[in-house]
């Protein structure tokens, strides 16, 4: 089987933004990375939250660029599938910061990337202009690194700042994704709502593909209802891996009440599947 290049992955990821709707499981590892190519997934994506805490450290860009991508890119070396990775907000308030988070994305195969348009450091959304520049020129330095399908997928984040009313939050996102669409981004990632209504009138005001992510904190509907709602591509986010590790801390807390040590039965997974399973990605 001749594995696809860069460029191919690219178009591929690129074109499932047309049309439908799909999933991008997010991973933080390479194991995570072969479950989700072994569940029969066709894209997947990393989640900084994720890398950041399985090296212990927080969310917010304190894993540094090099780090992130040094995982991110292992991942897209090592899988079949197109990856994505979640990049923060560029690791850097300048639209140059931002380019050259891309260039080094492109550099370690992988074929998309999302950018946050709020400041770590400020915890406050980047100046309009500036948020629009960033993107703008992200977008550009794909193109000048010879991967004009790469996927900027430009995220606003009014509705996780919390930064007014309802109201004011929907229109400030819609107004963002727009603009970032209008600058060259494949898709607008507003992370924050879950539920339908929300979800629904926000893809009938962006002019163009829209992210969800299903958050493990709200009740995001179906995938069937998300499709029919106008949604075109779903991220998990960190909300697998914290559900991993949800579960070793129940089994944690199990065997310290009662000292049994059943918790694995039922998994389906043990040393000999994981070593089997590892060995197919050397």
């Amino acid at each position: 089987m001749v594995t696809p290049s860069q460029a191919d992955k690219a178009a591929h990821f690129a074109k499932l933004h047309d049309s439908g709707c799909f999933v991008l499981p997010n991973a933080w590892d390479m194991p995570s990375a072969a479950l989700i190519v072994e569940a029969g997934f066709d894209v997947m994506a990393t989640t900084s939250a994720g890398v950041a805490f399985a090296q212990g450290l927080p969310d917010g860009e304190l894993i540094g660029r090099d780090r992130m991508l040094a995982t991110a890119g292992e991942i897209a070396r090592r899988v079949p599938l197109p990856v994505s990775a979640d990049l923060e907000a560029g690791y850097g308030p300048s639209p140059d910061d931002v380019a050259e988070t891309v260039r080094r994305a492109i550099a370690a195969g992988l074929v998309g990337c999302n950018i946050e348009d709020s400041d770590p450091a400020s915890r406050k959304l980047f100046d309009f202009e500036q948020a629009v520049a960033r993107v703008r020129a992200g977008v550009a330095a794909a193109r000048a690194a010879g991967l004009p399908d790469f996927v900027l997928n430009a995220r606003t984040d009014p509705f996780l700042m919390a930064m007014g009313t309802p109201e004011q939050n929907f229109a400030e996102a819609v107004r963002r994704a727009n603009a970032f669409l209008d600058a060259g981004a494949r898709s607008a990632f507003v992370p924050g709502p879950v539920d339908a209504a929300t979800i629904g009138a926000l893809a009938k005001a962006i002019r163009g593909p829209m992210n969800v992510m299903a958050i493990a904190r709200g009740h995001v509907p179906p995938l069937a209802e998300l499709r029919a709602l106008g949604v075109r591509r779903v991220s998990l986010g960190g909300g697998l891996m914290t559900a991993t590790y949800g579960f070793a801390k129940a089994t944690l807390d199990t065997i310290a009440a009662n000292g049994r040590f059943d918790f694995a039965a039922s998994s389906g997974v043990n040393h000999g599947t994981m070593t089997a399973l590892m060995k197919k990605y050397v």
